[in-house]
């Protein structure tokens, strides 16, 4: 069978036409053709493979004919109305068996019905058993029914909820598929089958390399692959960009070979009808569940999540497993509950001093963000901001830091404190086009003056584009020093360190620890302390915990450290005592 006659019948079976009940919608248009052409019969005929069948009829009595007896059949190759005016005199039809005996069709005029993917269904056609001429109005009549015939295609398909792309009932109509599942056979053991055909990067790349029509058309050509891997009875949803879902009973067949079978036949080759061969990338997510409404009501975000766990894993599928379901479920319980929490006042604020090493002073703080949810009780800054990063709540939420630190500096300043503050920030953040009137907006709120707030940010952030860096310029434009945190690790790009526009370097935790046991680490320590201060910038360290390690940084030039040996985050209130107690030995100012 030619790959087009494939497509096109996989869009005649995914219309979902074939074989409903009458319909008046349907019936009125051939009542209209066969009254304004003035002829005893008239069809709108849907070709099958080899059977072509009468959605509505007027004055025929079958409900159905053989393809191989059609006069649709030509219709649909047709690109425009079909006209026999004596089928005696025509060779295609002189020894047709609807011509030599009933219905005796002598005049026959169709008009393809055609998708907008350039697909023919079938056609609208008129009959007489006597021949007869067809003139051009008459023609465009023929024509303009054909139109109101596909809009009313179009209706039903919507009304069944379908994706225009390769007309397949879409995630709505699974739902409510499901839905009457539990009515229909309630209780019924079956799985719920999730196919990724490829993945973001590879669409994307797709969609850049040839556009998108020709991506619908790959798309239509691996629907009817799936299809033709499907056991019989078992529907195809097209329920994501590329993404399907089928469901199978138990007497389908075991899922596990299913799904095997299914992705063995995805992963060979294809050619699309632009000539490119395609390759996919697909995964499988397998749900087993049960027919009853608190089962069906969740099964296709579990099926999600087995999805994501073969991805995970580079495994071709994978079965839904709860241990792997529940930190999703964590994360999106956690997610809903931040703008409550914030509201709340769940989130407080805690502040880690930094020792000046040359003077020996706390010449500031670093304000740290900590959540005591009620049900989750202590939740990890590393798990609710990594969170926040991925929404635009990161935005509220850095806000909020930026008010509750700044209004803490306000009160210690009355309190003779005179003490930086610095707040760490994301590179969304500085991506944000209102990020800088909010810092203005809230130093002018609280009568701080900008260079005592430092901005903490990665170097991941600094490096992620001209927006971020015309940013952070303004930033120091308006004297807020910026530190740039975890240096050292993860993105260090050395070529780049001349023109980062930071002041502060800060030493992270992981490279200052070894210090004192590990000469490998304390040497490079030294050097980077060295390189630092050859570019102009201070340098800061992370993660002191001990006096040795205090020692070696002070006498070799480190300028300023934070840690647990200087002092764990305090809360606002203990600050003033934290300041006001006598130092040990080795606080004492660089020599």
């Amino acid at each position: 069978m030619p790959a087009y006659e494939q497509e096109r019948l996989f869009f005649v079976r995914s219309t979902g036409l074939l074989d409903t009940k009458a319909s008046e919608a349907f019936d009125r248009i051939t009542r209209l053709a066969a009254s304004l052409l003035q002829v005893p019969m008239a069809a709108i005929s849907i070709v099958d493979e080899s059977r072509q069948w009468f959605k509505s009829r007027v004055g025929i009595d079958d409900a159905e004919t053989a393809r191989s007896d059609s006069f649709c059949t030509h219709t649909i190759e047709a690109s425009n109305v079909l006209v026999v005016e004596d089928a005696r005199l025509d060779p295609r039809f002189t020894n047709n068996r609807m011509v030599t005996g009933a219905p005796g069709i002598r005049f026959y005029a169709g008009v393809p019905l055609q998708l907008p993917t350039g697909h023919t269904l079938g056609s609208l056609c008129v009959i007489d058993t006597q021949p007869r001429k067809f003139n051009a109005q008459e023609e465009q009549l023929l024509r303009d029914l054909g139109a109101l015939t596909m809009a009313q295609i179009d209706l039903h398909q919507m009304a069944g909820r379908v994706n225009e792309v390769t007309r397949l009932p879409n995630r709505a109509q699974l739902a409510d598929d499901l839905t009457g599942a539990c009515s229909a056979t309630p209780g019924m053991a079956a799985t719920l089958v999730l196919l990724e055909v490829m993945s973001n990067t590879q669409l994307q790349s797709a969609v850049r390399a040839v556009g998108i029509p020709p991506l619908e058309a790959a798309l239509r050509t691996i629907a009817t692959n799936i299809m033709k891997s499907l056991p019989d009875g078992v529907d195809l949803y097209h329920v994501g960009e590329t993404r399907f879902a089928a469901i199978y009973t138990a007497d389908a067949g075991q899922p596990d070979d299913i799904a095997t079978a299914l992705l063995a036949r995805m992963s060979e080759p294809f050619v699309t009808q632009g000539g490119i061969t395609v390759q996919l990338e697909a995964h499988a997510g397998l749900v087993r569940f049960h027919c009853v409404e608190t089962e069906t009501a969740d099964v296709l975000r579990m099926a999600t999540t087995a999805l994501y766990q073969a991805e995970a894993e580079q495994r071709p599928w994978s079965g839904y497993s709860p241990e792997f379901d529940m930190p999703h479920r964590r994360a999106f319980a956690l997610l809903r509950a931040i703008p409550v929490s914030l509201a709340q006042g769940e989130f407080r604020l805690v502040y880690q001093p930094k020792l000046d090493l040359h003077t020996a002073r706390i010449s500031g703080v670093e304000a740290l963000a900590r959540w005591r949810h009620p049900k989750f009780g202590d939740v990890s800054p590393a798990e609710f901001i990594e969170l926040m990063e991925r929404t635009t709540l990161i935005h509220e939420f850095t806000e909020w830091v930026l008010h509750k630190a700044l209004e803490q500096q306000s009160i210690w300043r009355a309190q003779g404190m005179d003490l930086t503050i610095a707040i760490n920030v994301s590179a969304r953040n500085l991506e944000h086009p209102h990020f800088l009137q909010m810092l203005r907006n809230a130093c002018a709120l609280h009568r701080v003056q900008p260079k005592t707030l430092r901005l903490e940010c990665t170097e991941n952030a600094v490096m992620t584009g001209t927006l971020t860096a015309a940013t952070l310029e303004a930033v120091r434009a308006m004297d807020i020093a910026i530190s740039l945190d975890d240096f050292g690790v993860g993105y260090s790009n050395l070529s780049c360190l001349h023109s980062m526009p930071v002041e502060i370097l800060k030493l992270d935790q992981s490279l200052i620890k070894p210090i004192a046991t590990d000469e490998r680490a304390f040497t490079l320590i030294q050097s980077l302390i060295r390189m630092g201060h050859a570019l102009g910038y201070r340098m800061l360290a992370e993660g002191v915990e001990t006096a040795e390690v205090l020692d070696l940084l002070k006498h070799h030039g480190c300028d300023a450290a934070q840690g647990y040996y200087i002092s764990r985050p305090l809360e606002a209130q203990a600050l003033p005592e934290f300041m006001q107690a006598p130092r040990g030995p080795h606080f004492h100012g660089a020599p």
